[in-house]
């Protein structure tokens, strides 16, 4: 597998890997995303900006993720423990490969480029309810900081766990 920066041809099949993915968590009752984040306008921009990593598999994209330092500001009342972090955004694995340990892979690759670029810890915040997003990143030792609410997000779905890994 290989983890690369995403190009402005593979905006399309980001977007329906997006789309699949929204599909598949709505079929579960998990409504984190929608029509106004993400979309297809956000992609471009995280690829115009440089922020928007892809992960292939024999030259097919299998998931993405927007990797920065921008940080919401309900997360000021989360008492994390390092202070240069990397944030992940907008991770997603193609439903069709779920399941199959590329999203421990790709959180890996994750880890080892924030530690490339200077980074003491990676952050995201994860739905309560995504119970395969929260297993895969307990599996990869990330430790619940605290948890935040979305006034934004539908009644039943505004709760959402701020997770951290340490990397040195």
């Amino acid at each position: 597998m290989q983890f690369i920066m995403a190009s402005a041809y593979m905006l399309e099949e980001i977007n329906e890997i997006y789309l699949k993915c929204r599909e598949n968590l709505i079929k579960q009752n998990i409504f984190q995303w929608d029509d106004q984040y993400p979309n297809i306008e956000y992609f471009q921009v995280c690829i115009d900006n440089k922020i928007l990593f892809v992960l292939l598999k024999e030259d097919r994209i299998v998931g993405h993720v927007v990797l920065n330092e921008w940080q919401t500001g309900e997360w000021e009342v989360i008492q994390w423990k390092r202070n240069k972090p990397l944030i992940i955004h907008s991770f997603m694995i193609d439903p069709s490969y779920q399941g199959k340990g590329i999203g421990s892979t790709f959180v890996q690759y994750m880890e080892e480029y924030a530690l490339a670029q200077g980074y003491d810890s990676i952050r995201l915040d994860s739905f309560s309810g995504n119970l395969q997003a929260l297993n895969l990143y307990k599996k990869r030792d990330y430790v619940e900081r605290g948890e935040i609410f979305y006034k934004s997000k539908p009644e039943g779905h505004r709760k959402y766990l701020c997770m951290e890994k340490e990397l040195i």
